[in-house]
């Protein structure tokens, strides 16, 4: 049979109080509870850990778990990723709260401006990426701090690999429906170096010509200013690959692979 983790009074007492909450701080709970001493506090949430209804994401933050668990119960992982690091959610993150994609990553996305690290946590793993004086254009969108879909774009075309490469990347941009590429210029100009607007701008035109992105013609011409020398799309792969002059692009992943979605 399988174990049950019965409560104490006290227990749940705590455990009622908090259990519509996705995350609590010990701090929270001392709130709640200004009666109880804090190494009583401290010994029931300990209690509770044990019995698998809190689980410690980081000292004084825990999961509340619906039901007893060994693992966490990860209600909503981008509302999770700010209590492991401030900053803002990014790259395939980003595509999905925007619907952009229509699978959820297991890799969620965390922006700031000096910070790296992962942490896994259940079956998610929370990758923190530094982007220096890049982490900037944030907006909050279904209750959490988000890239907007301008610099969303941006951010991805800058780092492709953490939006699960240019064919994802390349879909996800052919489902956009409301996009100001005047500030998408604004962050290409800004932060961009040439061969990063070269690479952009060569997905760009061939989604364009297939119909597949409604593209202003001054977009185009902007980034087409930028066109110094020769450059590889994937900059760490093969050197070998079609020729594409008009961007003086190494096309090193195919156009085939771009769109076959």
């Amino acid at each position: 049979m399988p174990k049950k983790n019965y409560l104490s009074r006290e227990e749940q007492i705590i455990y009622t109080k908090i259990v519509k909450t996705d995350v609590i701080e010990h701090e929270q709970i001392k709130e709640l509870f200004p009666d109880y001493a804090p190494q009583k506090i401290n010994k029931l949430c300990h209690t509770l850990i044990s019995k698998g209804y809190l689980y410690p994401l980081k000292r004084g933050t825990y999961i509340v778990n619906n039901t007893p668990a060994d693992r966490p119960v990860i209600k909503n992982p981008f509302a999770l990723a700010s209590y492991i690091n401030k900053g803002y959610l990014g790259f395939s993150s980003a595509l999905r709260l925007y619907d952009l994609i229509d699978y959820e990553p297991f890799t969620v996305f965390i922006v700031t401006e000096n910070k790296s690290s992962e942490k896994t946590v259940g079956n998610y793993l929370f990758k923190t990426v530094s982007m220096d004086v890049k982490a900037t254009g944030a907006t909050l969108h279904k209750n959490v701090y988000v890239s907007t879909i301008e610099k969303t774009v941006f951010d991805c075309f800058y780092k492709p690999q953490y939006a699960g490469g240019y064919r994802e990347l390349s879909k996800a941009i052919s489902n956009i429906t409301h996009i100001n590429w005047n500030q998408v210029l604004n962050y290409f100009n800004t932060y961009a170096s040439d061969a990063l607007f070269q690479r952009t701008g060569y997905i760009l035109e061939i989604l364009h010509k297939e119909n597949l992105l409604a593209l202003p013609k001054y977009v185009l011409i902007e980034f087409k200013k930028h066109i110094k020398n020769n450059s590889k799309l994937i900059p760490t792969g093969a050197s070998k690959g079609k020729y594409c002059g008009g961007w003086k692009i190494i096309d090193n992943l195919g156009k085939e692979k771009i769109i076959s979605w």
